[in-house]
C-alpha cells in the first residue's frame, strides 16, 4: 500500500493450516471509539438514499496495475474476483461456485464459476474474462505492480512479464513472440464457466493471492479488450461509458480532482447475499482532513478522516462519531536508494537514528500511532516494536558518527534532499518534524516537495523521489510474505526504493515456496531483520491506525471495519453500506 493499499495482525501456525485448507486466519484487529458507547450505524439499513464520503484521488482504476490504497478501494467497489476475503480474512467464493479443486501435487487449480453471471451491461461474464485478467497482470505492457506475487508461481507469467527486458537491458520481441509468451501463461478456460491455473511450485498462500485485484476479470466482449495483446494500461480508462463492471457498483461520473459517483450494479451477483441499498454513493476527493472535517460538521459529508493535527479537539467535539481502527500497517521514511548519497548505509543509519519516533508520534500525530523500529508488526509475524532500537532507533551521537563515517562530518558537503509529501497538515507536520531534526542533529538541509495523492503515487512508482516520509505498507492478505515479496526482492514489482540485497534475495528464494511453516515464518523474521538493520529502502517509525468520523445513521462502515480497509471504513464490503432511519 509508499503503497498503503492496502492491507493483519492475524498470523499463527493455526492460520497457515487453515490456508492449506483454503481458509485464512480470523479475528484480532483492535477497534476503539471516541467514547464507551458505540457510534455510527447501529440501526437497520433502509432502501434508498445517498452517502457522500471522503477519500483521495487515484492514480489508476486499473486493478491489474494498481498498488495504492485509494485506487484499490475503488476497484473493489467496481469489480470482484473469483474469491474474496471475508471479515475474518477467510477466502470465500465470490464469482466462483465453491472452493477450487486442487490436484494432489498442489500444482493445478480448477475453479468452477457460478452460472449465468453477467457484466453490468448484461453481457455474459465468462471464464475467458478471468483468464484475461491473470494474463493482463502478467502483460509487460501493463506492468502490473502485483505481478511479483505470481511471477514465480503461475507457469509462464514471469517469462511474459520479462519479455521487454529492463531499462538497462531492453528487449524488442516481435508481436508474434509476445503472443507466444502470452499463450504460455498457464491460465486457461476449460469451458465458459471453468478456469484452470497451473503452478510451477506449490504455494501455500495461493488461495489468498487469487482473492486480490490482480485476478479481477477483464470485459473481453468490449472491442478494445478483444485482442489480448492490446490490453495495455491506457486501454482501461476512467470514462464510465468505456467500462463495465461485475462488482456491487457502477461508475457513472468522474470529475478529476473532485469526485466520483457510483450507483448499484443491477447485475451484481451478491455472493454473500448482500446488495447495495443506496441510490447513489458519492466519493469526494479531499486531500486535507481539516477541510473534510469542516464539511463533515456542516453536514456535507457522512464520513471523513479525522484530522490528526487536531485530534484531541476532534474527539471532544464529535464523541462517539469518532472511530479508531488499528490497521496492519507500517510507515516510515522511504529512501530511493539509487539517489546518492542514499546508497550509503551510513547515511541511511544517520537519518534513521536522527528520528525521535516517540516525539514524532506525540507531536506530529497527537499520539495516534504506535512507534516502532520493526517493518513487519510483531503480531503479523515480525518483531516487537523496540526490537531494533539499538540498531536504527533514536541516538544523536550514533547518528552524527554515521554521517561522519559516510564522509559528511557535521553535515559538511551533504546535498540538499527533497521529501515527497502529500500536501496535508498531518503529512507536512511529520515532514517538518523530520526536517527540523535532521538540521539540529545532523546539520543537513532537506526541503519539502508537497503534491496531491495521485501525483505522489505516480512519482513513487516511477522512482521520482529521494525521501518520502509517512510512506510504507498496509497488509493485503494475512501472511508475512505479503510484507516482503515484491517489496524487497531485487526487481520486485512493488520495490519502489530499489532495494537490492543478495542476502535478502537468497532468503526470499528459500521462504517463498517453503511448505515447512515454522521454518518459513522464521525465514521471514530473518528477512525482516535484514530489511530493517540494513535500512533497505525504509526507516520504519510507526505502526498505523485509521481515524475516522462516521455519522450515527451510517450503516455498514464501522461494523465492517477490518485490517482489509483501504481508506474508508469497511470499503472492502461497500455493498453493505447504507443509511438507517
Amino acid at each position: 500500500m509508499s503503497f498503503l493499499k492496502s492491507r493483519g495482525y492475524l498470523l499463527s501456525l493455526v492460520a497457515l493450516g487453515a490456508v492449506l485448507a483454503f481458509a485464512a486466519c480470523g479475528g484480532g484487529n483492535e477497534k476503539t471509539s471516541g467514547t464507551a458507547s458505540p457510534g455510527g450505524g447501529a440501526g437497520e439499513r433502509i432502501q434508498g438514499g445517498t452517502l457522500t464520503v471522503q477519500s483521495l484521488g487515484f492514480q489508476s482504476l486499473d486493478p491489474h496495475f494498481s498498488n495504492f490504497a485509494q485506487d484499490i478501494g475503488y476497484e473493489r467497489m467496481l469489480w470482484r474476483g473469483l474469491y474474496t476475503l471475508d471479515k475474518e480474512n477467510v477466502p470465500q467464493p465470490a464469482m466462483a461456485d465453491g472452493q477450487p479443486q486442487v490436484s494432489a501435487d498442489g500444482l493445478t487449480y480448477t475453479i468452477k464459476m457460478k452460472k449465468d453471471l453477467k457484466w453490468s451491461d448484461g453481457q455474459p461474464l465468462t471464464a475467458k474474462d478471468f483468464v484475461a485478467g491473470f494474463k493482463r497482470t502478467c502483460n509487460p505492457a501493463n506492468a502490473g505492480n502485483y505481478e511479483s506475487l505470481i511471477d514465480k508461481s503461475v507457469v509462464g507469467c514471469g517469462d511474459f512479464f520479462g519479455a521487454l527486458g529492463t531499462k538497462d537491458a531492453p528487449k524488442t520481441p516481435t508481436p508474434d513472440e509476445l503472443k507466444a509468451l502470452q499463450d504460455k501463461v498457464a491460465v486457461k478456460a476449460i469451458d465458459d464457466t471453468t478456469v484452470e491455473i497451473k503452478l510451477m511450485q506449490k504455494q501455500v498462500t495461493f488461495p489468498l493471492i487469487i482473492s486480490l485485484w490482480l485476478a479481477f476479470p477483464v470485459p473481453t466482449h468490449l472491442d478494445r479488450f478483444a485482442s489480448e495483446t492490446a490490453d495495455t494500461q491506457a486501454d482501461w480508462g476512467t470514462d464510465p461509458k468505456r467500462l463495465v463492471y461485475n462488482g456491487p457498483y457502477m461508475l457513472t461520473e468522474y470529475v478529476q480532482q473532485d469526485h466520483i459517483t457510483l450507483v448499484p450494479n443491477p447485475n451484481w451477483a451478491a455472493p454473500a447475499g448482500v446488495s447495495p441499498t443506496l441510490d447513489k454513493l458519492v466519493i469526494k476527493f479531499i486531500e486535507k482532513n481539516d477541510v473534510a472535517d469542516n464539511a463533515y460538521e456542516a453536514g456535507e459529508l457522512d464520513q471523513a478522516f479525522a484530522d490528526l493535527s487536531n485530534l484531541a479537539a476532534i474527539k471532544s467535539k464529535f464523541g462517539a462519531e469518532y472511530f479508531k481502527n488499528v490497521n496492519a500497517e507500517t510507515r516510515g521514511l522511504e529512501m530511493e536508494l539509487t539517489h546518492k548519497p542514499l546508497d550509503n548505509l551510513d547515511v541511511r543509519l544517520a537519518l534513521s537514528q536522527a528520528i525521535d519516533r516517540k516525539t514524532l508520534n506525540d507531536v506530529a500525530s497527537n499520539g495516534g500511532f504506535a512507534p516502532t523500529t520493526s517493518w513487519i508488526p510483531e503480531t503479523a509475524g515480525g518483531a516487537a516494536p523496540d526490537a531494533f532500537e539499538t540498531d536504527i532507533g533514536f541516538d544523536k551521537a550514533s547518528a552524527q558518527k554515521h554521517l561522519a563515517d559516510a564522509g559528511f562530518p557535521n553535515g559538511q558537503g551533504f546535498p540538499l534532499l527533497k521529501m515527497l509529501v502529500r500536501d496535508t497538515p498531518e503529512a507536512r507536520a511529520q515532514a517538518e518534524f523530520l526536517k527540523k531534526g535532521f538540521k539540529e542533529i545532523l546539520n543537513i538541509d532537506t526541503e519539502l516537495d508537497p503534491v496531491d495523492s495521485a501525483t505522489r503515487s505516480q512519482r513513487l512508482n516511477d522512482h521520482q523521489y529521494e525521501l518520502a516520509p509517512r510512506s510504507g505498507w498496509s497488509q493485503d492478505y494475512p501472511d508475512p510474505e505479503n510484507w516482503i515479496i515484491s517489496l524487497f526482492d531485487t526487481g520486485g514489482s512493488n520495490n519502489v526504493y530499489t532495494c537490492s540485497d543478495k542476502d535478502i534475495d537468497a532468503l526470499i528464494v528459500k521462504a517463498h515456496f517453503n511448505t515447512n511453516d515454522q521454518e518459513r515464518r522464521q525465514q521471514y523474521k530473518d528477512i525482516n531483520k535484514l530489511v530493517v538493520t540494513r535500512l533497505c529502502g525504509i526507516a520504519p517509525y510507526y505502526h498505523g491506525a485509521f481515524h475516522w468520523l462516521i455519522k450515527p445513521y451510517v450503516v455498514g462502515m464501522q461494523d465492517n471495519a477490518t485490517v482489509q480497509d483501504s481508506e474508508i471504513p469497511g470499503d472492502w464490503n461497500a455493498e453493505a453500506w447504507g443509511r438507517s432511519k
